[in-house]
């Protein structure tokens, strides 16, 4: 509730219950001990009177109560003019003694015209023996406040004995009802002097926060404009802003300065982010069309290679940005020979696939001249070695398949070795070593054979997917990998290479992609 209350009436309800506070914390201490300071007073002038009738009525008066016939209706009429003419002289209400009698309290005397002689206590049992036997029974001087027939009172009893052993107490009552209306009217005052001070302090800070709350209601104003109106502010209100601060320097004028401040580095943040957000879709849009310009460029099963029954061929690349660096490609060199390659550059992003794409251009341009796997490796070596600063490097399997008989040849740079299928076993096969593509000029890489039966099928593919890691950083793996193809070795290849894609992916999961995935697979199917 109080937190939607504006600034100002906030203020001023914290002033008014700051003075209130005040009012009814000073007229309670006042009351307090005002009336504690007039109750010392009251004791002292009541006991000073009870001192006054026990030397007016005298010890020889109460040792001769033995009954209700020990003192005469004459002595008691005198001893209670006497009293009570002490009682208006000293100004209380009423002056008495008394004594216990069986267990009962019996008047001795008194100040009243209505006291009788030896008449008993009529009121409760136990307020009698709360009040007026304890003086006797404890004997001690009693201080009470409390109310009965008369009225409120403040009363003192005294205990007395007298030389023959006669115990009584003497009492003086004085009308506190006086004392209640006095407290009663300083507390009114002191109300009403707190009500007039609320009422100025209102007044006064009524005008003290609107003059206040003036520069914060701006503020809340033109952070509105600024909102509505592109954060922008209008030159006036920019003026405004700039002489309060200087006018101003408490933590007003400090604020009014940090507030033109804010929307001069919105205004240029905006400007920079308008900027920075075009030059990003842009980039986007450029990446979009490179990856489909990288996607293009790979080759399709279908294309050119409809009529061809010998063998097969399926690829599939998932770069982990928008455009990656990994490459395969496959293609006919003559009628008899198929090439077909697979690599991966050593870098992911625009400078990876651009090192692919010419990798990739030049692996085919010397392939099609008909020189063997080994020799394309190391004219195309040579080639990426130039003017290679950024030390890039690619690794790269390059086979040359003869569609009559089904022998491969084949060289590898640096790159995983493919798994073999047969009908009754499958395995890695094994590669001669060599280096890395665009690391050293003039390797000489060795030309490799293998010959592949009606059935056999070849699964390339990059580190990618056995170096897929999942979010407990547990790696895919080359055995996971192999184990996927037991019970499917005669399966189409695309469902082989889809196989191996959602494999990866399950795997995965949800932990981010860390390294493109490109699988390649060949199956010869008859020879000629």
């Amino acid at each position: 509730m109080l937190q939607k209350l504006p600034f100002r009436k906030k203020l001023l309800l914290l002033l008014f219950s700051s003075i209130a506070g005040c009012v009814i914390f000073s007229t309670s201490v006042t009351v307090y001990f005002t009336e504690r300071s007039t109750q010392d007073v009251i004791d002292n002038m009541l006991f000073s009177v009870a001192y006054g009738a026990h030397n007016l009525i005298g010890d020889d008066y109460h040792n001769r109560i033995e009954n209700e016939r020990s003192v005469s209706p004459e002595l008691f009429n005198d001893t209670r003019n006497a009293l009570g003419e002490f009682a208006d002289k000293v100004q209380v209400k009423e002056v008495y003694s008394y004594v216990i009698y069986n267990d009962e309290l019996r008047w001795t005397s008194g100040s009243l015209s209505t006291d009788s002689f030896f008449t008993a206590y009529l009121d409760d049992e136990e307020k009698m023996k709360s009040i007026y036997f304890k003086p006797l029974l404890e004997d001690e001087i009693t201080y009470i406040n409390y109310e009965d027939s008369y009225g409120s009172v403040r009363s003192v009893f005294v205990p007395f004995t007298t030389a023959q052993g006669k115990r009584y107490v003497i009492g003086a009552d004085y009308d506190y009802e006086v004392v209640e209306s006095k407290l009663t009217n300083i507390a009114l005052g002191f109300i009403l002097i707190g009500l007039i001070i609320l009422l100025v302090s209102f007044i006064f800070a009524f005008v003290l926060t609107k003059k206040m709350s003036a520069p914060i209601i701006k503020l809340v104003q033109f952070s509105h404009e600024m909102v509505e109106n592109d954060y922008m502010l209008a030159e006036y209100n920019q003026n405004y802003l700039r002489e309060f601060s200087e006018k101003h320097k408490d933590e007003i004028g400090i604020l009014s300065g940090s507030f033109l401040h804010l929307q001069s580095s919105i205004k240029h943040y905006i400007s920079d982010l308008k900027r920075t957000t075009a030059a990003k879709e842009s980039l986007e849009s450029q990446l979009r069309i490179a990856s489909a310009i990288q996607m293009g460029m790979l080759p399709k099963e279908f294309d050119g290679f409809c009529n061809h029954k010998e063998f097969g061929i399926c690829g599939f690349m998932k770069p982990a940005r928008e455009v990656g660096g990994d490459l395969y490609n496959f293609f006919m060199i003559d009628d008899e020979h198929l090439g077909f390659t697979i690599g991966d550059v050593s870098d992911k992003g625009i400078a990876a696939a651009l090192f692919m794409s010419m990798t990739n251009t030049l692996i085919k341009a010397i392939a099609l001249t008909g020189v063997s796997p080994a020799e394309v490796l190391f004219k195309v070596n040579n080639e990426l070695c130039k003017g290679n600063e950024q030390s890039m490097f690619v690794t790269l399997f390059l086979g040359k398949l003869n569609i009559k008989t089904g022998r491969i040849e084949f060289a590898n740079a640096g790159h995983n070795p493919f798994i073999l299928l047969k009908y009754n076993r499958m395995e890695y096969q094994k590669l001669a070593s060599g280096i890395v593509l665009a690391a050293f000029e003039n390797f000489i890489f060795s030309n490799e054979q293998v010959t592949l039966l009606p059935g056999d099928t070849m699964i390339m593919y990059t580190d990618g997917v056995t170096e897929a890691m999942n979010s407990e950083h547990k790696l895919f793996g080359e055995e996971r990998l192999l184990d996927l193809f037991k019970s499917q070795t005669d399966a189409p290849i695309s469902s082989l290479v889809e196989s191996v894609i959602n494999s990866v992916e399950n795997h995965v999961r949800d932990f981010e992609q860390s390294d493109d995935i490109t699988v390649l697979t060949l199956r010869f199917n008859e020879r000629l």
